[in-house]
């Protein structure tokens, strides 16, 4: 009886700790970035992600396209990141958009259709791949999905942007399509609906919440100075991952945070003619 008493034990715990995890670990455990089946630069970078806390998103100036934006005749350029560690400011991955000029250009009619691709060095090697296809979007039909690749083509998560009336929400997921991340930004913020470099409407707040609903990191999204983006050292983005621990989780908010910057904030007429709920 001891014995099987015992046995319950572990298995409720086991139960526990599966609940309680599934944002962490997920289906990655033992998964082939972990057990050398990934390109070398991916490895590397996961060991480096897995002693980060946070990281900073660096939008680098796009002189060209701040220029055409002034004169009302936007020139869509690539956009490029670069991503630091929060806490020592030592550059991690350079972010550059791989999106050909005409389908760039073509994100500012349909942005919710339009294709972009964007690879994540390490160094410099290609790392990970973000690719977002085209797709037919109308409301909640079809909505925009980004997947989350090693350079071998191996499938690390994918971020989904729901249709909701006016939250700003993104749901991550792991390879197997379960629920790893919510990131809910609302609705009622003053950097969503008047943005100024300054107070109150200079930063909008996104909470990272596990499937249970429960808070366990922030991604702040910092407002640019004006369409010329004179500040060129300005945080973007600063992601506190918080209770996520596992190095592919760690990859898939941060994929999140630039998608979130395409489908949203990359637009200049948006940050500073009245914002996204303008």
């Amino acid at each position: 009886q001891a014995f099987v008493d015992l046995s319950r034990t572990f298995v409720d715990l086991f139960q526990v700790r599966k609940t309680c995890a599934s944002f962490d670990t997920m289906s990655w455990q033992g998964g082939p970035l972990l057990m050398g089946g990934a390109p070398a630069p991916a490895q590397q970078a996961m060991q480096q992600m897995t002693y980060v806390k946070k990281v900073k998103i660096k939008e680098q100036v796009r002189i060209v396209e701040a220029l055409t934006a002034a004169l009302g005749a936007e020139i869509e350029m690539a956009n490029k990141y670069d991503i630091y560690d929060g806490d020592s400011d030592q550059l991690m991955f350079r972010a550059v958009e791989q999106t050909d000029c005409i389908t760039r250009q073509l994100k500012g009619c349909c942005n919710d259709c339009a294709a972009w691709n964007l690879d994540i060095l390490y160094g410099d090697e290609p790392t990970f791949k973000l690719e977002r296809p085209w797709t037919m979007t109308c409301c909640c039909f079809n909505r925009p999905v980004l997947t989350i690749r090693d350079t071998a083509g191996t499938e690390i998560g994918s971020v989904v942007d729901p249709f909701t009336c006016c939250n700003l929400v993104f749901h991550a997921k792991d390879p197997e399509g379960n629920d790893l991340v919510t990131v809910d930004g609302g609705c009622c913020q003053w950097g969503l609906i008047c943005p100024f470099p300054c107070g109150p409407c200079a930063k909008v707040n996104f909470s990272i919440q596990s499937p249970e609903g429960d808070e366990i990191g922030e991604i702040t999204k910092k407002i640019k100075c004006c369409k010329w983006m004179i500040a060129d050292d300005v945080d973007n983005y600063k992601i506190e991952f918080g209770e996520v621990s596992h190095p592919a989780a760690k990859v898939v908010i941060m994929a999140l945070a630039i998608f979130m910057d395409f489908k949203y904030f990359s637009n200049n007429t948006r940050d500073d003619d009245g914002g996204i709920l303008s």
